[in-house]
């Protein structure tokens, strides 16, 4: 399941996720170490493995002997690759919800979430809800509705507004399409 932006925790599952996939970067080079050692036989390779690192003498032996002729014995770099960009991954998903908590709690603290009226309506940056909002005078016309609908945003009935996910790219084009202002 995935880890929402707003949901309170996200920062501890996501910390712990990067604990998991930092351990198990770590893990795959060390098995590589000793399944590419040309020095200790086949028997110490798989005794070491499965000894230091529980893995099954099932799994060791097909390390060993890789599908294809081209691989080297052990986890391939890819492997390794996937697992060290999903790592330089989570890194920046966890500053980035870091920041966020700190403009949400600053958002709640001020009590005033940012506005920019335009001719027939406002646009509201619903930070604390993770949401774009825009409120209409009245119901806008097809041509409007099916341009927001192209932009992501969908009708919300529970607060009798358009929204979409913050996006900042979202948000530009709602400012630049509506001519909407500074906040007021």
């Amino acid at each position: 399941m995935p880890i929402k932006t707003e949901d309170p925790q996200a920062l501890e599952k996501l910390d712990a996720k990067l604990k998991k996939l930092t351990e198990l970067q770590e893990t795959m080079k060390e098995i590589n170490l000793i399944l590419r050692n040309p020095k200790t036989t086949k028997e110490e390779k798989i005794r070491l493995a499965t000894q230091k690192y529980s893995l099954k003498s099932e799994t060791v032996e097909k390390l060993m002997n890789p599908q294809y002729s081209f691989e080297k014995p052990g986890f391939q770099q890819w492997q390794l690759s996937n697992n060290n960009q999903e790592i330089n991954r989570l890194k920046k998903r966890i500053a980035s919800i870091a920041a966020y908590q700190t403009e949400a709690k600053a958002i709640e603290e001020a009590g005033e979430l940012p506005e920019f009226s335009f001719e027939g309506g406002k646009i509201v940056d619903n930070i604390p809800a993770n949401r774009l909002q825009i409120f209409f005078d009245g119901k806008p016309d097809a041509e409007v509705r099916n341009k927001l609908k192209m932009r992501g945003f969908r009708w919300a009935p529970s607060c009798g507004a358009w929204q979409s996910y913050r996006h900042q790219y979202v948000f530009d084009w709602a400012k630049r399409e509506f001519k909407a202002g500074e906040a007021q």
